[in-house]
């Protein structure tokens, strides 16, 4: 016997919680993560050291002092989160937590392709004797996550327990492009984009069949639905200024650069939405059941602020740099699931709760050295450079006692790199880098004395991030 009620409470429940997978969104990994090896190695301070194809993303005016006629940069990269999210009693169940520890059943590591590229107009031949294009220099840096891992389930709620910024499996495309224009010997201007994809999953005009005398060999058992998957493409700028003074003593040794890039919202299931749902009856209009008079899906997935970073980079002597950068991170504008800001109810009265702007100090420093070995293929080895780096990123989440748990704590990051310069004739210089860095969280433990669903929970662990890459440079 037909029970349509039944039978539209099961699609409705349905469309709830059914996931979804995507394979197509940003903003990008590189502000938690890096954006190569060298820069990941020294502690992200890379905004007046900008030496290589990161320098498109870091600080694109830095792509002007580097002077190749192309350069080519591939990697791989291996991120591993071990979040743990403890609760005082046993929390809610929902599709991304259910259990008292965050790390215990579910594989939130983020692992892909890093590819970046530069050229120095002036040093290609046919741009050389130009004198506006033998000015100018390209880059750009890329990550791509493996896309089977590019998928999550479908729903979030504001009120389940969600760490932000730590699973980056869900960003299959981290890109940016950018250009440099040599002013002077001394001063350089650069500017680029982040692209930015959002999946856009549109049914509005679908319909599901619900037939009263079900067919047994249909599998789907009278039901269909129709989801329309497809992609927008928006872009965030990036500016940067790269200036190196020609002032005594400090010609060569000290450079400083400054760089804004804009902030990328990134989302998932976003678009129109209207799913009606019908009874057939052959040779006449199908009896509705369910109208849908339609809306708008907006379903947050990841935010990376709008930043400035000053920065400054010093060689005192022959081999030794030093990086100091200073980033200032709008994430006051920051926006959760459903497009809405953080929330508290404070003596029952809803009020907007919003994220804090941070300040994030860095530092980095690289030492290299002529090895001067003797042998054969070992002579060939020009170049062996130690790196290591520091950053401290206050939480820019508020107080999460109340309706939203949003989970974060403050982190401390250290990392450490190796280089490798190898002079091979066939190509040029071939540089074999690879680092490793760990975020260390400092304990943050919530009250959530205003949360009606859970207790006071505690939050701890650590990132362990590495990578390697070859770089051939012309």
């Amino acid at each position: 016997m037909f029970r349509p009620l039944g039978a539209l409470a099961l699609v409705m429940a349905f469309l709830a919680a059914s996931g979804v997978p995507v394979f197509s969104q940003t903003p990008l990994p590189f502000d938690e993560l890096g954006a190569g090896p060298k820069a990941a190695a020294m502690g992200q301070a890379f905004a007046a050291v900008a030496d290589d194809g990161s320098s498109a993303y870091y600080n694109p005016a830095g792509l002007g002092q580097i002077r190749t006629p192309f350069g080519l940069t591939l990697g791989y990269q291996y991120a591993k989160p071990r979040i743990k999210v403890k609760f005082d009693q046993e929390p809610v169940m929902n599709p991304y937590l259910g259990r008292s520890e965050f790390n215990q059943t579910e594989d939130f590591s983020t692992r892909g392709l890093y590819v970046a590229v530069v050229s120095n107009f002036a040093d290609v031949p046919a741009f050389r004797d130009s004198p506006i294009s033998n000015r100018l220099a390209i880059g750009f840096t890329l990550f791509t996550n493996l896309p089977e891992i590019n998928q999550f389930d479908n729903p979030q709620r504001p009120q389940d327990p969600y760490v932000f910024k730590y699973n980056e499996r869900w960003s299959l495309l981290s890109f940016a492009l950018s250009g440099a224009v040599r002013i002077t010997d001394w001063l350089f201007l650069g500017g680029g984009i982040l692209p930015r994809v959002d999946s856009l999953q549109d049914t509005r005009g679908s319909w599901i069949t619900l037939n009263g005398a079900l067919d047994p060999n249909d599998p789907s058992q009278g039901f269909r639905l129709n989801l329309v998957q497809t992609t927008k493409i928006n872009v965030s700028p990036i500016a940067g200024l790269f200036v190196r003074p020609p002032l005594g003593f400090l010609e060569g040794r000290l450079s400083l650069g400054v760089c804004y890039r804009g902030e990328l919202w990134g989302f998932y299931g976003t678009g129109p939405t209207g799913v009606d749902v019908v009874i057939e009856r052959p040779g006449q209009d199908p009896i509705v059941i369910f109208k849908d008079p339609g809306g708008r899906t907006v379903d947050f997935i990841g935010y990376t602020p709008a930043q400035v970073t000053g920065g400054l980079a010093f060689a005192p002597f022959e081999g030794f740099l030093a990086s100091f950068d200073l980033t200032w991170k709008r994430y006051s504008e920051f926006h959760f699931f459903w497009d809405i800001p953080p929330i508290d109810v404070v003596e029952g009265t809803q009020v907007e709760h919003p994220f804090r702007d941070v300040w994030v100090p860095r530092v980095g420093l690289r030492y290299a050295f002529q090895p001067g070995f003797e042998g054969k293929k070992t002579s060939r080895i020009r170049e062996i450079a130690l790196m290591a780096g520091y950053y401290r990123e206050p939480s820019p989440v508020p107080d999460m006692s109340g309706t939203m748990n949003i989970l974060d704590a403050d982190q401390n990051v250290a990392s450490g790199g190796v280089g490798l310069l190898y002079d091979a004739t066939w190509t040029g210089c071939v540089k074999l880098e690879a680092f490793f860095q760990i975020h260390l969280f400092e304990r943050n433990r919530i009250e959530n004395d205003r949360d009606p669903l859970f207790g006071p929970v505690t939050v701890s662990g650590e990132v362990y991030n590495l990578g390697a890459a070859l770089s051939i440079v012309y």
